[in-house]
């Protein structure tokens, strides 16, 4: 490994979230972390967008940022389900948009399944354009979703609903942000994974055991988990930590760190 920034960080977040303690989340800030932390590119989405319903907003405040940082913050578009036509309309229009390297769809937040049919238009879409759709995926078992949930919503982001989708539209790729949260999930993201030949996990979230990343490598093999950090919601270094630190291969962490995002979002480095 060398000594210039290298990782890629497949899963970002822009604007500030109100139940997380986010001092400075300005773009330029991010970038004094990323080169702190050896971080090259981020793919990131706005939070806005993915917790409310204000998508051009959203867009707007993505598209600044990567014109002003570019080759170093690329950009999900976002979906949301309930704006089909609208939310297709803005995709078409960024998709093509040096900078924009996917799509990003949270159906806990939005509140609707990964498989129902409001999503439909958004799979048929990425199929025929060959997209990455990153999407959360979550436990939805009680004791792992938000105490002030009163129906939980993460049963909307359970990894197992992506089966058919990625059975019938098999010119996306699929990436289980989150890798499935909390362990019944990543139980079913794993599967997911030896299922479709589409599916990748990423490896952000908050809550994490030891020997996490070693699990899926055996499972699943490197060449199919992303390094992630959820920054700037989360601090991308303890994650950058359990990479280095796992009892694998210098090829594999590699492959983790970077390669595999290098590939899929055809960075060319």
């Amino acid at each position: 490994m060398n000594n210039e920034p290298f990782i890629v960080d497949a899963h970002t977040h822009l604007g500030y979230c109100s139940n997380f303690y986010m001092p400075d989340v300005t773009p330029g800030k991010m970038i004094e972390i990323m080169d702190i932390c050896g971080i090259k590119n981020i793919c990131t989405s706005h939070i806005v967008g993915l917790y409310t319903h204000h998508i051009e907003f959203a867009f707007e405040e993505t598209v600044e940022a990567v014109q002003k940082f570019p080759g170093r913050i690329f950009a999900y578009a976002i979906y949301d389900p309930f704006f089909q036509k609208e939310s297709l309309k803005l995709i078409d229009k960024y998709i093509s948009v040096k900078g924009f390297v996917g799509v990003k769809i949270h159906p806990a937040m939005h509140e609707y399944p990964i498989d129902g049919r409001n999503y439909e238009p958004l799979w048929e879409y990425a199929d025929e354009k060959k997209l990455v759709v990153l999407t959360h995926s979550w436990d939805a078992t009680p004791q792992n979703t938000y105490p002030f949930e009163v129906v939980p919503s993460q049963e909307y982001s359970q990894p197992k609903l992506v089966d058919r989708i990625a059975g019938r539209h098999q010119g996306l790729k699929i990436l289980l942000g989150h890798g499935g949260g909390h362990y019944y999930g990543q139980v079913q993201a794993i599967e997911m994974v030896k299922q479709h030949d589409n599916v990748y996990v990423d490896i952000c979230g908050e809550a994490k055991g030891f020997g996490v990343v070693e699990w899926l490598v055996k499972e699943i093999g490197a060449e199919k988990i992303l390094y992630a950090s959820d920054f700037s919601w989360l601090d991308p270094r303890g994650h950058i930590g359990r990479v280095l630190g796992a009892d694998i291969s210098t090829e594999d962490k590699e492959r983790i760190l970077y390669k595999n995002a290098n590939e899929m979002f055809d960075f060319n480095v």
